[in-house]
């Protein structure tokens, strides 16, 4: 548990009338939790000691946003109105506390803070409208397949692979570390090889060695689902908190709910393809494209891909550094 939910957890039996407790004592914002007087959890967050400027306030569903003047600064109130989001308002709490907390600044660290509250907004509604597709689960299993397989053979500590696990930050690499890159994608069995690149920056190397590992999946009732592979990884992290509070919070930020439909389907993996990206792989860059070209979506497929085929040791050596 991070240090919203477990003051939460702590405070439950008395409610309100426990009062509120500062968490995050040396951030230069000022984070207090909270039972509402109707018994919902509640943080607030005091700006003090500088002056902001308007700002539009997000528009969340299930949690009430409150702002309002106070001397010498401004109170943000965020209440929790359904109690099944109990771990993603937490998860959301701890991250906006760490997000604001890496400047000394109060009006740096406030900027961050309500950037980082749009985010979250918007998150919520996308998870309340659209749900994930099948594609959006198949390419988060390949994420979580990359991690798992990098925790069980690297060397390197689960505290920095998670850290380094990008993908649902919306960095363009899934994975760095040690000047290696990673791009992690999925597929079913069924189709013809091939990966789908969804923009200039995914394989532009930027001076790190660059990998592709392609997870290729069939539909198996003794295979594993979505949820099924994140409470494994969860397990994994027993006894490494840094670590479980990331992976918490990227689980969340991924906008895909693991109790949703789609999450609950089991994939055996069928193959581990790793490629690397060396001189001469097929691909579009920002430094090879006409003039005037900003974005592309293509495939790269045959035998030009099968040539630039290497080996998972190779790949978690270079991690490894």
């Amino acid at each position: 548990m991070n240090e919203f939910e477990s003051r939460w957890v702590a405070i439950s039996n008395a409610g309100h009338s426990a009062g509120r407790f500062r968490v995050y004592p040396d951030h230069v914002l000022n984070f207090y939790v909270q039972y509402s007087l109707g018994g919902f959890r509640e943080v607030v967050i005091e700006v003090l000691g500088c002056d902001l400027p308007a700002f539009p306030h997000p528009a969340f569903r299930n949690i009430d946003l409150s702002i309002v003047p106070i001397e010498g600064g401004l109170r943000i109130g965020l209440t929790l109105l359904d109690e099944d989001l109990a771990r993603n308002f937490s998860v959301m709490c701890y991250d906006l506390a760490q997000r604001s907390n890496v400047t000394n600044s109060v009006e740096a660290a406030a900027a961050i803070f309500l950037r980082a509250l749009d985010n979250w907004a918007e998150l919520f509604q996308r998870r309340s409208h659209e749900g994930p597709t099948r594609e959006q689960v198949l390419g988060f299993i390949g994420e979580l397949l990359l991690v798992e397989g990098l925790l069980s053979d690297s060397s390197v500590t689960p505290n920095v692979l998670i850290q380094g696990w990008r993908g649902p930050d919306g960095d363009a690499r899934d994975l760095g570390l040690n000047g290696t890159r990673v791009e992690a994608k999925a597929q079913r069995s069924t189709g013809a090889t091939k990966l789908r690149i969804s923009s200039l920056a995914q394989l532009d190397d930027r001076g790190d060695r660059v990998f592709v590992v392609l997870m290729r999946l069939s539909p198996s009732e003794t295979g594993r689902s979505l949820a099924e592979i994140i409470e494994a990884l969860r397990h994994r992290l027993d006894g490494q908190p840094l670590a479980s509070l990331e992976f918490d919070r990227k689980i969340v930020l991924s906008g895909i709910a693991i109790d949703s439909e789609l999450a609950q389907e089991t994939y055996s993996l069928d193959d581990r393809l790793v490629y690397a990206v060396a001189g001469g792989f097929p691909r579009l860059v920002p430094g090879n494209v006409p003039a005037g070209v900003t974005a592309a979506q293509y495939e790269i497929s045959g035998p030009p891909l099968d040539a630039f085929r290497t080996t998972w040791d190779l790949l978690v050596g270079a991690i490894d550094g």
